[in-house]
């Protein structure tokens, strides 16, 4: 059993290592705190029934009507089992009900399986941004227009 919810100050150690040993580079603690400092409901956990963190998004508003997954990671361990799907579906519903219309994400793009996985979920492409990531790898801008439909499963 999985539960989702908003992050807490001390989850950010956990938080830390989650997405430190889950995702291409290395991220500092302290912006994982100024993620939570900035926007605290914008900061979804899943967490297992022992109280160990598998997921995490952290999410930023970038402009009116626009939020912006920074950082989304599942343990490797765990993936496979739709909780990267139920943490975007408690995060767009929390963008939602803030009034957000639409969500974007950045991705590298040779990450085919993040793609798919985004598509699948509604987002499309909007850009190509050139050399995003180091060293001088291009990513997608993709987003996700947020709609009552989107909604209703959280």
């Amino acid at each position: 059993m999985i539960i989702y919810r908003a992050m807490k100050a001390e989850d950010s150690i956990r938080i830390y290592a989650l997405f430190n040993s889950n995702l291409d580079g290395s991220f500092s603690l302290d912006v994982i705190e100024y993620f939570f400092l900035c926007w605290p409901e914008g900061q979804i956990v899943a967490e297992d029934i022992f109280g160990n963190i598998v997921g995490a998004i952290c999410g930023t508003r970038v402009k009116p009507g626009r939020a912006s997954i920074a950082l989304y990671a599942v343990d490797s361990k765990y993936r496979g089992q739709g909780i990267g799907t139920k943490l975007l579906d408690n995060y767009r519903t929390r963008c939602y009900m803030e009034g957000f219309s639409e969500v974007q994400l950045e991705v590298r793009v040779t990450n085919g399986r993040a793609i798919d996985f985004y598509k699948r979920q509604g987002f499309a492409i909007e850009e190509t941004l050139p050399s995003l990531y180091a060293p001088g790898e291009d990513g997608y801008r993709m987003v996700l227009k947020l709609s009552r439909i989107n909604h209703v499963s959280s």
